[in-house]
């Protein structure tokens, strides 16, 4: 079968391992901060709308699939995608930091930049750790933008970790990317949390069924019952519209 675009990317082919391994041993060279993201039902309807979270995409390095309903639909498109979630990606990253590199973690939360930082203790890494804790709705900010962009040059991280959520961590790292040093910009929202311990992950038989949104969902259903109602019916009319786009 012929691999089509779907919603105007192509996704990779790589698996959470082989991903693991070229953020490892490999290393961008002369381009500044190389977004990586891991889309879900939730991109797919913000992208609709919001046209500086397209364009951010449109120069993603890597495209993982981190939600099921759309590695399906690229499966059913042709493509070889696997699914690779920023909390199962960060986790092995940070479960095993061999060989160490140095890390910088953008969050939301003094305390999960203090649980950043017992981490790397405990792994010996301190003096390669950092963290930066951007303030509420900084993407509309540009004194705080750049705050952020200085600091992270600063510490010239070989791998950046954007925890503060979508779209403005990959709007972000999209608009200042130059200013940024040579590095791979990873955007995933609560997964560090997630791999620190702060919130409780879907255990591995959920996952397995690719069921974390209901975990999720009965953690808090008063928030994400509804948001979770109208993203399905947003992702549905999203995929009606990338068929009738690509017939045409």
């Amino acid at each position: 079968m012929t691999a089509h675009p779907i919603f105007g990317l192509i996704p990779s082919t790589l698996d959470e391992a082989g991903v693991t391994l070229r953020l490892a041993t490999s290393s961008p060279a002369g381009a500044g901060a190389c977004l990586i993201v891991t889309p879900n039902l939730d991109h797919i309807v913000q992208l609709r709308r919001n046209a500086a979270f397209r364009a951010a995409y449109r120069r993603a390095v890597l495209i993982l699939c981190d939600g099921f309903p759309v590695q399906y639909y690229a499966r059913l498109r042709g493509h070889h995608a696997h699914r690779v979630t920023g909390s199962g990606l960060i986790a092995r990253v940070m479960q095993h930091p061999d060989p160490p590199m140095r890390l910088m973690f953008v969050v939301d939360r003094p305390e999960t930049a203090e649980a950043v930082a017992a981490w790397a203790r405990a792994h010996g890494m301190i003096d390669q750790v950092a963290t930066a804790i951007p303030p509420v709705g900084f993407i509309a900010q540009p004194a705080a933008c750049s705050a952020l962009a200085t600091a992270i040059a600063h510490h010239r991280p070989g791998l950046l970790i954007m925890g503060v959520g979508a779209p403005q961590s990959e709007i972000f790292i999209d608009r200042y990317h130059r200013d940024l040093p040579d590095c791979w910009a990873l955007c995933i929202g609560q997964g560090v949390k997630m791999a620190l311990g702060l919130v409780r992950r879907a255990p591995p038989a959920v996952r397995t069924l690719h069921a974390e949104w209901l975990w999720r969902l009965l953690q808090e259903p008063r928030r994400l019952a509804g948001r979770y109602g109208l993203g399905a019916f947003r992702f549905a009319g999203a995929i009606a519209a990338d068929l009738r786009g690509s017939r045409s």
